[in-house]
Formats: structure tokens, sequence, C-alpha cells
């Protein structure tokens, strides 16, 4: 996958990523919203009630449960959830789907609030900079679409190892 992109508009951090995958529209659409398919690449056990207002729920592998609201589902091209929402009340993630020649184009967006990102580094990220919250989201995105790409390719992407220190350089450069 290509880097993604950090960008500060309007008091948000908005990240994008873009995928040309091989694979049908209808495929990724199952890959993104089948709690069992997400499961498999995202590694965090969900529960999704797929409509607007549902409850989309993600049980990480450290015990902590999240729990998210569905905004928006226009199958199969459009899913829409906030993110962490007790957390980051304002963040919300886009996985929009257009059909190309030779499958599908994922763009991922990811917006969060500078307050959100502020009260992450007085709470859960208590100590860090700005700079490597935002680097570390912007580098977990590009390997959860490295999975899902691995996913639907039926493969199984190894252990990230030393590339996640180059991801979170790579994002903290963009970072003004």
């Amino acid at each position: 996958m290509t880097d993604g992109t950090i960008e500060a508009q309007d008091g948000n951090y908005i990240f994008r990523y873009e995928c040309e995958l091989p694979h049908p529209i209808e495929r990724v659409w199952q890959a993104i919203t089948d709690p069992a398919e997400i499961a498999i690449w995202m590694g965090a056990r969900p529960e999704i009630d797929l409509h607007p207002g549902g409850r989309y729920v993600t049980h990480h592998g450290n015990g902590m449960t999240v729990v998210d609201r569905i905004e928006r589902v226009e199958p199969p091209r459009l899913f829409q959830h906030t993110f962490w929402l007790e957390l980051n009340p304002s963040a919300l993630v886009t996985w929009e789907l257009s059909p190309t020649a030779t499958g599908c184009r994922l763009t991922l967006t990811h917006r969060m609030s500078h307050a959100d990102v502020k009260a992450a580094a007085n709470s859960v990220a208590k100590g860090d900079s700005l700079a490597l919250i935002l680097s570390r989201n912007a580098a977990g995105w590009h390997q959860l679409l490295d999975k899902l790409e691995a996913r639907l390719a039926g493969q199984e992407r190894p252990s990230p190892g030393d590339e996640h220190q180059k991801l979170l350089a790579r994002y903290a450069a963009m970072i003004d």
C-alpha cells in the first residue's frame, strides 16, 4: 500500500488512504462489514448492527471493549462509523468503495478534531506528544489496510517488526 496523508483542516486532522484492489466491490464490502471477516484481518472481535444508529463494538485482545455508532451505510459503497466514541466524540471513519476496471478503489478517511487528539494526550496517551499520537494513528491505519489487502489476497500479513517504526517516522514527517 502507498502511504496515506495527514492534513490539518478546520480544526480537524484528516487521515486519508487510497488502495486499488483487484477484487470486486462486493468482496471488499464484505471484508469491511462482515464481523467474521473483520476479525481475521483486524485482530479484534467485532459486533456490528449494520444500519445507521447501530452499534459497532470491538472486543480487543487486551480485554478492552470499544463501543461505536454506525452513522451511514450505503451498500456496497459507503460505510461510516465513529471511532473510539467515548474518547474521541467527533471522530469519524469513512470507508468508500468505487468500482474500477480491475476491481475497486477503497478510500478510507479518518477525521478527528484537535480537541480529540488533546483529550487523548491527557488520558490514554498521557505523556505522548501530539505528533506521536497522530503518527501512531496514521501508521496503525496503514498497517490495518495492509492486513486487509493481504486477507483479500488470501494471504496472512506478517507482524510489522521494524516496519512500524519506519511508518511512524514517515507519518511524523507529514505533521506540521
